[in-house]
């Protein structure tokens, strides 16, 4: 790079360098600078394919002869290096989270440490700068890099890339050089020392500890396993999806972490992210049970309403095996820290996960906190505040659909209708006459809804898991046809409503398209039904309890996962 602009490179020619006559050996070129008429030597390399270093002698108008011209280059010469314009970026060699000192030649700037993140993208990175008081040229500010290549050349390892900040005006201002120096492990940690360049060249980096600015970046590494996820979110397979279809979880790193993107397909490559995905990564296990705070946690991702009784994170305790998969492998809820990273936002997250079914869970989150330790306290996180996501595995097998029987509509609590009317001429949406949940051996585990107005027809639903808290049975369900616009997934809830002299065994129904919750308000469906009579063929054994042979449990708890917050 240089004040001259974009250069243009041909199989014969370099743009404001001269034409190709004859080409050496060990990367040796004969050039003609037809401006001047006169001959000079270019050593060529191609460090990576973003990235053309070479050396070049003066320019004679006497010596055409390439080997003579190649000895007027000295050791010392001008580098000059070349960036491939508008270049497919490639992944960092390092990751984050990362702490960090950094000087400017003035003073190693220490206290407080600054910290690097990893963003979603593996080639994005971002250096965050704290400003030290006592260290003159030090400031607080964010700079993003952008790695373009990477390279060995003796015992020096290079990385180019494209840096972002308030100052970066130009490309001269945005495309530096820098020397890693790979890591050493003293003290039980990662280091790595990082010199920068001054100006858009490699020329005058000598080692990763000269440089117009040298870091010193540091990771802890905890002694014993990695930190996994229960085994039991991977049991059913690696991928999720949200019930309401916009939103893809995928487990991967032997359990290690969780991507979030957008849509249902499963990406070719995990570690190829968009700007857009989320990535969580296992930190730690924390042990709720010694939570001694109490709140209240609803099933609804919006308001919040008093249904179940969990624990707050206001005297947490620290889970002394990071891994903790295993221990926690046999509870319904764990409590997890993960490092969250959204673009290059990231923090520590306090994840409470619910097993609702095999082929269900819940995810509960809080805010982003800046350290792990931080993240189950009660300035980030409030499980009776914090938004609950339903998840559900994708292909997952066949579960109970609830209570059998054969049900008849007969009022609605809210926007369906329930009755036997005659007329559909002053109705307005669906009216629904009877429901049968089961009651034959080839459809123990469908859901079927009759519907008079507006035109009779039969609504038919594949179900997928079940469970209950607090005399709520809850019923993640497919449509067994639907529109190219319907909604993939149903949440329906069976609420037993107080005897009336009119009717016994009595269920509110309600169904939702995007979220798991009771209320009759705002819900899709939502009728009244009385147990009209029980199956007379029960359904078979082997459709009568949810997959895997095991009925979820009355939980206390439900699991929410939560983005950051804006």
């Amino acid at each position: 790079m240089g004040n001259e602009g974009p250069i243009v490179i041909t199989a014969s020619s370099i743009s404001k360098t001269g034409e190709c006559l004859e080409r050496g050996k060990a990367s040796r070129y004969l050039v003609k600078e037809a401006r001047y008429n006169c001959y000079k030597c270019m050593v060529i390399n191609m460090q990576h394919i973003n990235v053309i270093q070479y050396k070049e002698s003066y320019c004679d108008d006497a010596i055409s002869d390439l080997g003579q011209l190649c000895l007027g280059i000295t050791g010392d010469a001008l580098l000059i290096s070349m960036f491939r314009a508008q270049a497919a970026p490639v992944p960092c060699p390092i990751r984050g989270p990362l702490t960090f000192t950094y000087s400017k030649g003035y003073g190693e700037c220490a206290n407080p440490v600054s910290q690097v993140d990893s963003c979603s993208e593996d080639y994005r990175l971002l250096f965050r700068h704290q400003a030290c008081a006592d260290v003159p040229g030090s400031e607080s500010f964010n700079e993003e890099l952008v790695c373009l290549g990477s390279w060995k050349d003796g015992a020096n390892h290079y990385l180019v890339g494209k840096i972002g900040h308030i100052h970066a005006k130009s490309d001269e201002d945005r495309y530096r050089c820098f020397i890693l120096e790979r890591p050493r492990h003293p003290n039980n940690a990662h280091t790595w020392n990082l010199a920068q360049s001054a100006d858009a060249t490699c020329q005058g980096l000598i080692s990763a500890h000269e440089g117009s600015k040298t870091m010193k970046l540091t990771k802890e590494s905890h002694s014993g396993r990695k930190c996994h996820f229960p085994g039991w979110v991977s049991a059913p397979g690696r991928h999720w999806l949200t019930l309401d279809g916009r939103h893809s979880y995928f487990l991967y790193h032997k359990n290690t972490s969780i991507r979030i993107s957008n849509g249902t397909q499963a990406p070719e490559n995990f570690e190829t992210r968009g700007h857009t995905d989320i990535r969580m990564v296992c930190n730690r296990y924390e042990n709720h049970h010694h939570h001694h705070a109490t709140a209240t946690v609803s099933t609804t991702t919006t308001t919040t309403t008093t249904t179940t009784t969990t624990t707050a994170a206001t005297d947490h305790h620290h889970d002394n095996n990071h891994d903790g998969s295993k221990h926690h492998m046999n509870e319904d809820v764990v409590t997890i820290v993960a490092h969250v990273t959204v673009g290059c936002k990231s923090g520590f997250q306090c994840l409470r996960l619910y097993r609702r079914d095999q082929h269900v869970i819940q995810v509960q989150g809080g805010e982003l906190a800046f350290n792990p330790e931080e993240a189950c306290s009660a300035h980030y996180w409030n499980p009776a505040t914090a938004n609950l996501t339903t998840l559900v595995s994708a292909g997952g097998r066949s579960s109970s659909c609830g209570p059998y029987g054969h049900y008849k509509a007969h009022g609605s609590p809210g926007n369906g209708r329930g009755g036997e009317g005659d007329g559909c001429s002053s109705v307005t949406g669906r009216t629904y006459t009877h429901v049968t949940v089961g009651c034959s051996s080839d459809e123990g585990n469908i859901l079927k809804l009759d519907v008079a107005c507006p035109e009779k027809s039969v609504l038919k639903y594949h179900c997928n898991g079940r469970w209950e808290a607090e005399g709520v049975t809850y019923v993640v369900a497919s449509p067994m046809s639907r529109a190219s616009a319907g909604p993939r997934r149903v949440c329906f809830t069976y609420t037993p409503v107080p005897p009336h002299p009119s009717y016994s065994h009595t269920h509110t129904i309600t169904a939702r398209h995007d979220v798991c919750e009771a209320s009759p308000r705002d819900a899709h469906i939502a009728i009244n039904v009385t147990l009209e009579g029980q199956c007379v063929q029960a359904p078979g054994s082997s459709t009568s309890q949810s997959s895997g042979g095991r009925t979820p449990p009355l939980l206390t708890r439900h699991w929410v996962l939560c983005c950051p917050k804006h």
